[in-house]
């Protein structure tokens, strides 16, 4: 049997992202694998005039990518996606770099919706904080128990019990 005859690299082309399904209600978990920040003339407001907001985008395996579009203004939302990012939050007095989002893996929650042409559309509805960091390693015994242990009678790396 010649295993060409039965298998291409044809056949492992990943597939479209429009031809892949919307996800399901629920929490996802995905990869950042896009971040903008965009002047977009339908997030004008009064408060943001010039409509910049940022742009996300999560891509959860066998399922279509999902975008979020967050305006400026609304610093909580961009917070929550920071920690969901396991990021440092942006500081008011300094520039921030959006690309740090880039390939960290989220939790969300999706709600799929359907528009006023019929459409449907999936938005993110929750950003869920990421696990806590690995807690630090235990430090090195320090010099002042390595004494106390050999003048016990034990050399410096025995334990004093």
């Amino acid at each position: 049997m010649i295993w060409n005859d039965w298998w291409t690299d044809d056949d492992q082309t990943p597939r479209a992202a429009s031809d892949l399904p919307l996800p399901p209600d629920g929490r996802h978990t995905g990869e950042i694998t896009r971040v903008e920040i965009k002047d977009l003339k339908f997030k004008v407001s009064e408060r943001n005039g010039s409509g910049t907001s940022l742009v996300v985008e999560v891509t959860i395996p066998q399922y279509r990518p999902v975008e979020a579009i967050i305006p400026a203004q609304y610093r909580g939302l961009i917070e929550s996606i920071c920690r969901a990012a396991r990021v440092d939050l942006p500081d008011p007095n300094a520039e921030w770099q959006c690309d740090e989002l880039i390939a960290q893996i989220v939790a969300i929650d999706t709600i799929l919706g359907i528009g006023k042409t019929g459409r449907e559309y999936v938005r993110i509805d929750k950003w869920h904080p990421g696990s806590e960091p690995l807690p630090k390693a235990r430090p090195a015994r320090t010099p002042a128990a390595q004494i106390e242990a050999v003048g016990q009678g034990g050399s410096g790396d025995d334990i004093p019990f």
